[in-house]
């Protein structure tokens, strides 16, 4: 496509929506880009998706500062990302960040520079709303339709627990589960040792014995959804992908058999092997071990025979929101063209 008048020049990929709308996700792991235009009917369309693996929360001590490498590199993922969407013709860019810039002493100073640096409002979000967001994103996209289901957020140092009917929620909590600190706290061994093993089992069951969530839900007999970037490389494993498509990703099934079988292979290969898997973000590959471990253990406190897995996550409810606040109805259901 060239821009009318413009000497073949090539338009923006937004060009041709009246609005185009972007969101950057700054997650304890990593940072997503996500950039959608919405047509005249309110139906949004991805233009453009990016991924950039910082490390942000790594080896942070809950009270402590951030690492000052992890923040430089998480700072240019986001002032790159911004310039991204803005080149995309997106006219509204807001950033949202989680447990790393929450829990650190310096993440709202940090949430200042990159509001600075990149020229966009980033928000820290409480791990409650992180929970509300990922079941939004769930209930719209994917559907909860049908009795409870319970919404499992895997993140590098959080894991959200949602439980809902439908649209509404009926509770939601945060726990200190997340993919990469278990990893940075258990798992130096590569491959890991069945006592490195051990320790993430026993603390992933413990703080799963902290909550009601999955109590709950095993006894209604609802249905369990993961989104996040462990369930999602999960599913990608378990379908060959040979490069990532959101779209058979999302609504995949995973059996408890295919996780426990997943979770086999992983913990055997050393992490170099890990990332030259087909399909997996080499930036996932050192943290996926712990995470699919966790998702193993929510499955089994949840009495779920199955996990279906979700593409939308918190980025995507929150850009939907505030697409809503400035008065866009947009439809997420069918990001994919």
């Amino acid at each position: 496509m060239t821009a009318a008048g413009g000497g073949g020049r090539t338009a923006p990929p937004g060009a041709g929506f009246p609005l185009v709308g972007a969101v950057i996700d700054v997650g304890s792991n990593s940072v997503l880009l996500l950039t959608v235009g919405v047509d005249g009917a309110g139906r949004a369309r991805v233009i453009d998706e990016g991924l950039a693996t910082t490390r942000l929360g790594a080896d942070l001590v809950r009270g402590g500062r951030l690492d000052p490498a992890a923040r430089g590199r998480t700072r240019e993922a986001v002032v790159a990302f911004a310039a991204r969407a803005r080149a995309a013709a997106a006219t509204d860019v807001w950033a949202f960040a989680t447990a790393a810039m929450r829990e650190a002493a310096d993440g709202s100073a940090f949430a200042g520079e990159l509001e600075a640096g990149a020229g966009v409002p980033v928000e820290v979000l409480s791990g409650e709303s992180e929970a509300r967001l990922a079941y939004a994103a769930v209930a719209h996209g994917l559907g909860v339709d049908g009795g409870p289901a319970l919404v499992a957020d895997l993140g590098g140092r959080t894991t959200e627990l949602t439980l809902g009917t439908g649209e509404a929620i009926v509770a939601a909590e945060s726990l200190p589960l997340g993919a990469l600190a278990l990893t940075d706290a258990h798992l130096r061994t590569d491959p890991p040792t069945p006592t490195e093993i051990r320790r993430v089992v026993d603390e992933a069951d413990a703080a799963l014995a902290t909550s009601a969530l999955p109590r709950r839900v095993a006894a209604a007999g609802g249905r369990l959804v993961a989104s996040g970037g462990t369930a999602t490389a999960l599913a990608a494993l378990d379908l060959g992908l040979h490069t990532y498509d959101g779209r058979r990703v999302h609504g995949h099934v995973l059996t408890r058999g295919t996780l426990d079988a997943l979770a086999t292979r992983l913990l055997a290969l050393p992490a170099a092997a890990r990332a030259a898997l087909a399909g997996l973000d080499p930036g996932r590959a050192t943290i996926l071990p712990a995470g699919t471990i966790v998702l193993g253990r929510i499955a089994a406190a949840a009495a779920a025979a199955t996990v279906t897995v979700s593409d939308h996550g918190v980025r995507h409810a929150y850009l939907r929101a505030r697409l809503a606040a400035t008065g866009t109805a947009a439809s997420f259901a069918a990001l994919w063209p």
